[in-house]
């Protein structure tokens, strides 16, 4: 296969669009599972955490994972990975049936899934462009931003009720059972043929060195990773902060949980209305509206009196967040050379992985030495500059950025 599709909703990209569907699903539903299981085995949620955490640590390596992408044919790996996932839910739901689970072997099985789930992102963020006509990446994107939230909100539903209704150890076996289907799917999707142009001595590691001289080749594709970064920084102290805007507001639990309801709700909105009409997407102009939107929202959360202005702010920040990420990914999918976009899309993954631990972290710090508005406040001065930053470096009148970006080193 080596023409490019006439359509977007070809075979293809049907079986990929579904089978990322199915890896935020399985990955929500596992968490839920997870969690109790953890408890009912050792009646301390701190092991949750630790067994949440270890599945992350192998995301240090995505930078690795992404030159493994360009450098192989993905399509065994990522249905021998699905089998694999499979396998290691099947033997966690069989180990405790036969009364041998321990704690330790729930952290080494977590941390091997996570280890197989560290190539996904790169390799469908690789693949991705090549499975539909290049006007249509936009559209893909945002159906992609769609399904994962749509996924990852009927994971955690769909977890809840197979674990009261079933048990853990049963709701893990039936998540398993749908990795192998994925492997079915994912391997009757026909991956386009890429021309290989490196040397065959080349090592992984001088793949991994040119990788990063090439996202160093342009300041605007070096920004994509910045803003994703940033992004993910902005977003990740509100489930720390709100608790306390909503305390504030004399408001509680149940209007925390709707305040991140509308995030979600304003994502899909975007997403939604990218899927249809986005078209040949400018990655420059959704981009600077989405931090503008994201940074303005963090403003208002901060002075809203009432608990209604809270709302449409999150409403607002989800929708800046949807039209920044979906511009970022049709950028680097549109304008990366496909023997580097492997690479690419692995930094994504390590900044994705390391930016919400770092960024609580430092929140964590902060909120013992300054207010919550200051803290605020702060967020939105960092999306501002970034915006700044973005305009300069995007500016079209002077010349194209993406022409900066080598088709080979």
């Amino acid at each position: 296969m080596n023409s490019q599709p006439a359509t977007l909703w070809n075979k293809n990209f049907i079986l990929l669009w579904l089978g990322s569907a199915q890896t935020r699903m399985g990955t929500a539903l596992y968490i839920v599972a997870l969690s109790y299981l953890v408890l009912e085995l050792t009646g301390s949620p701190k092991y949750t955490a630790y067994a949440i955490a270890v599945t992350a640590i192998p995301y240090l390596f995505s930078p690795l994972a992404g030159a493994l992408v360009d450098r192989v044919d993905t399509k065994k790996y990522l249905v021998m990975g699905d089998l694999l996932r499979g396998l290691g839910m099947v033997s966690l739901s069989l180990l405790g049936w036969s009364h041998l689970l321990s704690i330790s072997a729930i952290l080494w099985i977590s941390f091997f899934l996570g280890l197989i789930g560290v190539i996904y992102m790169p390799a469908f963020g690789s693949l991705l462009p090549r499975l539909v006509p290049s006007s249509e990446v936009g559209r893909a994107n945002a159906l992609n931003n769609m399904n994962a939230e749509i996924a990852t909100l009927l994971g955690f539903t769909i977890g809840g009720i197979l674990v009261n209704g079933l048990g853990t150890l049963t709701s893990i076996l039936i998540n398993g059972i749908t990795f192998f289907i994925m492997a079915i799917c994912m391997g009757s999707i026909r991956f386009p043929h890429r021309p290989r142009n490196r040397q065959k001595s080349t090592s992984i590691w001088e793949d991994i060195r040119q990788g990063l001289i090439y996202l160093f080749s342009s300041k605007m594709l070096l920004m994509v990773p910045i803003i994703f970064g940033l992004s993910m920084i902005a977003y990740s102290p509100l489930e720390a902060l709100m608790p306390i805007k909503m305390k504030s507001l004399h408001a509680g639990s149940k209007e925390f949980g709707i305040y991140f309801a509308c995030i979600t709700l304003g994502s899909l909105v975007i997403s939604s209305y990218i899927s249809k009409f986005g078209k040949s997407l400018d990655p420059r102009r959704y981009t600077s509206i989405g931090l503008f939107i994201m940074g303005i929202s963090i403003v208002a959360t901060t002075m809203a009196p009432h608990l209604s202005m809270v709302y449409i702010s999150a409403m607002s920040f989800g929708m800046g967040s949807s039209l920044v990420g979906i511009s970022n990914m049709s950028y680097v999918q549109t304008k990366v050379n496909d023997e580097y976009r492997g690479r690419v899309f692995g930094a994504f993954g390590l900044i994705e992985r390391l930016g919400m631990p770092l960024s609580l972290a430092l929140i964590g710090f902060l909120i013992d030495h300054v207010s919550m508005s200051e803290i605020f406040y702060g967020l939105a001065m960092v999306l501002f500059i970034t915006l700044i930053l973005w305009r300069i470096v995007s500016h079209p009148t002077r010349h194209d950025p993406a022409d900066e970006l080598p088709n080979r080193l």
